[in-house]
């Protein structure tokens, strides 16, 4: 049996989480499943970003890293959506640009060997 790794951010404004790392050494035998949740009632819009910077840098900052859309179906999204990481990333952001009102929570789910 595999353990599962569960992280979990939720944004009710607009911006972006703090960085969810993925387990590079897992990553393509256990690619991690990504779902947004937008809350009911909820306006806003929101996407998934990925990067490949070395989060464990000296002075790393998420604020100036190299941040990329996820894919088409988290760019931009109004209602929930669902996908699976199968890049070589090594960290995941939720990142609000409009709200009106709700929330819309990111949940990144990886197993490990």
């Amino acid at each position: 049996m595999q353990d599962i790794t569960i992280n979990v951010q939720t944004l009710s404004s607009t911006g972006t989480t703090t960085v969810i790392p993925v387990y590079f050494k897992n990553l393509v035998q256990y690619p991690p499943s990504v779902l947004a949740f937008v809350s009911s009632g909820g306006s806003l819009t929101y996407s998934v970003e990925v990067t490949n910077d070395d989060l464990q840098a000296t002075g790393y900052s998420s604020s100036t890293g190299n941040w990329q859309p996820f894919s088409a179906s988290l760019s931009g999204q109004t209602a929930s959506a669902l996908g699976t990481l199968n890049a070589l990333i090594t960290g995941v952001r939720l990142h609000v640009t409009a709200y009106s009102s709700g929330s819309v929570t990111l949940q990144v789910a990886q197993a490990s060997g």
